[in-house]
């Protein structure tokens, strides 16, 4: 009996201990926010989940809706693992419908293709002139063809015309605002003109005209690159690639078949995903991949429950960790908290556009608990970018640091 007495007062004074700590952590985070000079004007959503008791431990305003900046990409990439896995291929094809003959011109036989070249683009971010090389090498010079007898043809019907995004303010200072187009080549939509350069190098004839066109059933392939989902995601969320992040979106769209997807089937998939971790449409709206839009909204709890559910699948957490930037190390945290108790200890995705400034992921506590936190800030006056991200720092070197033994 004493030894059920015994350890029953010694579980409650744990809690006792526990709730102690997490109201000095509580005045500490609000006494940083209350005396913080910006604070006056920004609005912050905040909420801390504790991994390894199951429990939030702070939250403020954390059912506002803020704008998310880039951990948009979070949603993004998220959804993209759930629906299509990392093993899913972007492919940039080369098809025709043609055959080969021999033509005898100037006193020599001459090798044509007899028919039409098509160009299917699907949005790989990664494409580039030696890509390019590549497949008209295995196409043209291998095969010894000397010229094109019919049109050349381009498939970019994966999604619509638009080469910007919806909400995208085309001023906003220092944000990369990437072309959105099926065929890029070396970030830009110049592909048929330097398919057309590459041609001309290679000594191919090509007469006909340029136009587009979906690829027949019956066309024949010719030559392809293909980038895996997962060597976009790393680029995407450590050094907040944009264009990457839109060409993930895209993918998803795929999935539906729809000819020129006006994003709005790809946003499909990010809506069902964060309903089923048990949202309505009030709590979140999405109109891109990357987090450009200023017509994005999320509260702080919707995107720690995206960090959960990440967490609570090993491999998905797995692959996510280690493509998220790292406090004092690499990518977009490289140079921040150096030398705070957060150093080395945060894996988090930040999200900057103007009077927005954003941060969420996990963080590993000195005593080895996982913490998974959401800051959210809007409101910014212009200018004070990095003075916000010292106050979001601050909290995350307290958040920490162990509490102290008694």
């Amino acid at each position: 009996m004493k030894a059920v007495l015994f350890t029953l007062m010694a579980v409650l004074g744990s809690l006792t201990l526990q709730a102690q700590d997490l109201n000095i952590l509580k005045f500490q985070i609000d006494s940083i926010m209350a005396s913080h000079p910006l604070m006056k004007q920004a609005t912050c959503g905040i909420m801390v989940y504790d991994a390894t008791l199951d429990s939030t431990i702070y939250r403020h305003e954390e059912k506002k809706l803020h704008r998310p900046a880039s951990t948009t990409k979070l949603f993004t990439c998220a959804t993209a693992l759930r629906f299509l896995g990392a093993d899913y291929g972007i492919h940039t094809r080369l098809y025709t419908t043609a055959d080969t003959d021999y033509v005898w011109v100037n006193e020599k036989w001459k090798k044509v293709l007899e028919g039409d070249l098509f160009i299917e683009g699907n949005f790989d971010p990664t494409f580039t002139s030696a890509d390019l090389d590549s497949m008209l090498q295995k196409t043209f010079v291998k095969e010894e063809i000397d010229s094109i007898a019919g049109n050349i043809y381009t498939d970019v019907t994966m999604k619509n015309r638009t080469l910007g995004g919806a909400g995208w303010c085309w001023d906003d200072e220092g944000d990369d605002f990437p072309l959105l187009s099926p065929l890029l080549i070396d970030k830009d939509t110049c592909f048929v003109s330097k398919f057309l350069c590459k041609l001309d190098s290679l000594g191919v004839g090509f007469q006909g005209v340029v136009s587009d066109s979906i690829v027949p059933s019956e066309a024949t392939l010719l030559a392809e690159k293909c980038t895996s989902l997962g060597d976009l995601i790393p680029e995407c969320l450590k050094n907040s690639n944009n264009r990457y992040a839109e060409a993930i979106l895209y993918q998803l769209g795929n999935l539906n078949t729809v000819d020129y997807d006006p994003t709005s089937e790809s946003l499909k998939y990010v809506n069902q995903f964060v309903e089923e971790l048990g949202f309505n449409k009030q709590d979140f709206r999405f109109v891109d991949g990357s987090g450009l839009s200023f017509y994005n909204a999320v509260t702080a709890q919707v995107e720690v429950e995206l960090l959960k559910y990440i967490y609570s699948k090993t491999d998905l957490f797995d692959f996510f960790q280690e493509a998220l930037p790292i406090a004092g190390k690499d990518g977009t945290l490289e140079k921040r908290m150096k030398g705070t108790n957060a150093e080395n200890r945060v894996y988090a995705k930040t999200g900057s556009i103007t009077g927005t400034y954003t941060l969420a992921g996990y963080l590993y506590r000195k005593d080895r608990h996982l913490l998974i936190f959401a800051i959210l800030n809007d409101g910014v006056p212009y200018g004070e970018g990095n003075n916000i991200r010292k106050m979001q720092d601050q909290i995350l070197h307290i958040l920490a640091a162990a509490p102290k033994a008694r």
